[in-house]
């Protein structure tokens, strides 16, 4: 057995911070000397720094797409502002860093002159003038700065050792950029209103080429029946449910309603007003023979599905002149009676009348479906011929209406950017001339080289200590011993 561990062990005193600050104090030139000597260097090093200088402006940029239909536009991508600010910085850095922009704008400011001029001063051979460019090009990149400052909001700025000629130099830029960025946005939608203009003059044209050959093929097999005939094979099918829905509205509501019209007309005035009387005026006859031309001649009742009862503005405006023709005429007749009589009168003779135009449409209608179906029966080749040439000219006649509505759209897109509802790019805030430098910052830098000192001085102490064998009491000396 080892006779030390025989000897009763007395525990220490434990952490004696005033031994540590004895300890401390009797290497204070460990901590003071490297401490100076490193605050100092930091100090000098800040004194002797080229000061630079930062003048910016600020950019607001917004932009309201009425984008086109046909085709697709990148920025409908970016829904949020987010985004869309994102795209825009992405546009900005493309449109001032490119090395056509930046060498104009070296050109535009003489910064290869100020170069060339600076090596001369220097005893230094000039160097070429191409060279010269290409070093203050690349210089200048280095010197501006893209910030997104906010929704909407972009720093534009240059970083120079001289105030004055950082701020010359970005409001140059900055006004340079703003004409730039503006036709940069411009010139999509003129290409695109361009390349749908191309691209119509080459659709009229097989329009017109569509429209010769089925009148060339109309008039070579010469059938009376296919002469201004709407039907065709691809609405064959729609006019024949449009005239089942007409012959069922005659023989059904509108044959009700005519009964009741009938009824209260006659609880006013017997016997009836003749309806010849009114057929053979001239102004009506000239609105209800419009109203089935409208119908038959346009073919709207072949592509709305909706019926000769539910046309759009066109057919309410025939009505409604139908309708005051009507009035006027029945209160010629009967002024004795009052308005709701007079109402009830008119009101039966009106849709008497709009039932013969009615009455009309549908036997040219049936008539046209039957005259068709006629020449299909007999001429099964050729029809299928006509069916082909009818609906290349439908085809071609609605990508030439497609375009042209694209067009106008294009056309509005235009007058749009360039007006406070479309493209927005606006200086928020001019570029000033900096009076403080943005480096070196002196309170971060003197803060750095103070923490940076401090703790090399207590390193120092520390390895001093850890490193130090010496004994410092009697104590140490019984311990380890």
């Amino acid at each position: 057995m080892d006779p030390f561990l025989d000897e009763p062990q007395s525990s220490g005193p434990g952490f004696d911070p005033m031994a540590l600050v004895r300890a401390f104090w009797r290497r204070k030139w460990l901590l003071i000397i490297p401490f100076i000597l490193c605050f100092s260097m930091a100090t000098v090093a800040i004194k002797i720094m080229t000061p630079v200088f930062f003048s910016a402006g600020q950019v607001r940029i917004i932009v309201n797409n009425t984008g086109t239909n046909l085709i697709e536009d990148e920025a409908r991508r970016y829904g949020r502002p987010r985004d869309f600010d994102r795209l825009a910085y992405e546009e900005m850095e493309i449109l001032l860093m490119s090395p056509d922009f930046l060498e104009k704008m070296v050109l535009d400011l003489n910064l290869h002159l100020a170069l060339r001029q600076a090596q001369a001063q220097a005893g230094i051979e000039p160097m070429s003038e191409a060279r010269a460019i290409d070093q203050a090009v690349n210089r200048l990149k280095s010197m501006l700065r893209i910030e997104m400052d906010g929704p909407h909001l972009f720093l534009l700025g240059v970083r120079d050792t001289d105030p004055d000629q950082a701020h010359r130099m970005i409001s140059h830029i900055l006004e340079a950029f703003l004409k730039d960025y503006r036709a940069s946005q411009l010139a999509f939608k003129t290409s695109t209103r361009d390349f749908l203009k191309r691209q119509l003059d080459g659709y009229r044209l097989t329009l017109t080429e569509a429209e010769n050959a089925l009148t060339v093929f109309q008039t070579s097999i010469a059938s009376s029946t296919l002469l201004d005939n709407p039907i065709n094979a691809r609405n064959l099918k729609d006019a024949e449910t449009n005239l089942g829905h007409m012959r069922d509205r005659q023989r059904g509501s509108d044959r009700t309603e005519m009964a009741r019209l009938r009824q209260e007309a006659e609880s006013v005035v017997n016997p009836l007003p003749r309806l010849s009387r009114y057929r053979t005026d001239p102004a009506i006859t000239a609105v209800v023979r419009e109203m089935v031309s409208m119908a038959l001649s346009q073919s709207l009742l072949l592509q709305t599905n909706r019926g000769f009862h539910e046309f759009d503005d066109q057919l309410a405006n025939l009505r409604f002149r139908l309708n005051t023709l009507v009035e006027n005429k029945v209160t010629a007749d009967y002024p004795s009676l009052g308005y709701m009589d007079r109402n009830r009168v008119s009101q039966y003779v009106y849709f008497s009348l709009f039932q013969d135009g009615l009455t009309q449409v549908a036997d040219s209608l049936d008539k046209s479906i039957k005259e068709f179906r006629s020449f299909t029966s007999r001429q099964p080749e050729q029809s299928a011929r006509l069916s082909d040439l009818q609906d290349a000219v439908t085809q071609a006649s609605g990508l030439v209406q497609t375009l042209e509505q694209e067009i106008v759209q294009q056309n509005l897109n235009l007058e749009a950017s360039q007006s406070e509802i479309g493209f927005q790019i606006k200086v928020r805030k001019k570029p000033t001339r900096p009076s403080v430098p943005i480096e070196p910052n002196k309170m971060k830098l003197l803060l750095m080289g103070f923490l940076l000192s401090l703790g090399i001085g207590i390193g120092l102490v520390v390895l001093a200590l850890l490193l130090d064998r010496s004994f410092t009491s009697v104590g140490d000396i019984e311990r380890t011993l």
